[in-house]
């Protein structure tokens, strides 16, 4: 109800940015297309729709002027995803270009014959160097998901299915409890060590991660819990790694991100243009 009184008003206001010192029939429907077309090339593309809009309102029976704004409509809206597309290019490559540095320290891994993405794993935190090792990997997928995984070995099994990150003062994080599936949590007995695989989503993992990088100078202990509890110091090199691949993962985020845009970007200009060039046909055979 706002909205439907408040236009008009606006409307009326347009008409004086237009033309502050003529009165309002000297305004023609021309003139607001024109003012449109102005703050297109000037890139307020909100304001220009609204003097496309104002076309509509002040001259409703002139079907040939709000025609020609459903046209200009499209400009501004081919406008503004050339602006976006520009934005999300430039972006692109800054992020590219920061890409070879970030993942200097990683080794890439996939299993094509299981996995449909393949992982950037910290060069100390392989897989052939998790043998034998209670310890917390950080990972990230290609598309820039943080994958963090508690691994356990010892003589007896704990059953563990959580984590807890804390320091002295008392402050702490949990994550989420993470229930065994067989296929990417799961436990099992080799050479008479019990080995444990945990593995948390950022969901999952429930701001443990920015936990331990919120308190990079203090002392972080991490208890397994489950069945059973065990406590361990945090490594300086499990430390290393999650700070690392915090920073890939927002890279690659990014960088996926970017190019979802630049494609959606690209569609609705190809969309447009075509809308645009049927209707030009269609004018022409008229």
């Amino acid at each position: 109800m706002f909205g439907r009184i408040l236009f008009p008003y606006l409307a009326l206001s347009l008409t004086g940015l237009l033309y502050s010192c003529a009165s309002k029939t000297d305004v023609q429907a021309d003139d607001y297309l024109n003012k449109a077309r102005e703050l297109t090339k000037e890139q307020q593309f909100q304001l220009a729709k609204l003097y496309v809009d104002s076309v509509r309102l002040k001259y409703p029976k002139d079907y040939v002027k709000i025609r020609e704004g459903l046209s200009v409509i499209r400009e501004i809206n081919f406008a503004e995803q050339k602006r976006s597309l520009a934005f999300c290019d430039s972006m692109l490559k800054v992020r590219q270009n920061e890409f070879p540095e970030a993942q200097r320290n990683f080794v890439f891994e996939k299993d094509a014959e299981y996995e449909t993405l393949g992982h950037y794993v910290y060069k100390t935190q392989t897989q052939e160097k998790t043998i034998g090792r209670t310890f917390l990997q950080t990972k990230v997928d290609e598309n820039g998901n943080l994958i963090l995984t508690s691994y356990y070995s010892g003589a007896r099994g704990l059953n563990h299915s959580s984590l807890k990150a804390s320091i002295k003062d008392g402050s702490y994080a949990e994550s989420l409890i993470v229930p065994k599936d067989g296929a990417l949590n799961y436990e099992f007995n080799d050479g008479g060590t019990h080995y444990e695989i945990v593995r948390f989503n950022k969901k999952a993992e429930n701001g443990l991660v920015n936990f331990v990088l919120t308190h990079e100078k203090s002392p972080i202990s991490i208890t397994l819990t489950g069945g059973k509890n065990k406590t361990y110091r945090l490594s300086t090199e499990e430390r290393s790694a999650m700070k690392a691949a915090s920073e890939l993962s927002v890279i690659l985020g990014d960088i996926n991100r970017l190019l979802n845009e630049i494609r959606a970007s690209q569609a609705r200009m190809e969309y447009i243009q075509k809308k645009q060039e049927s209707l030009n046909t269609d004018s022409d055979s008229n």
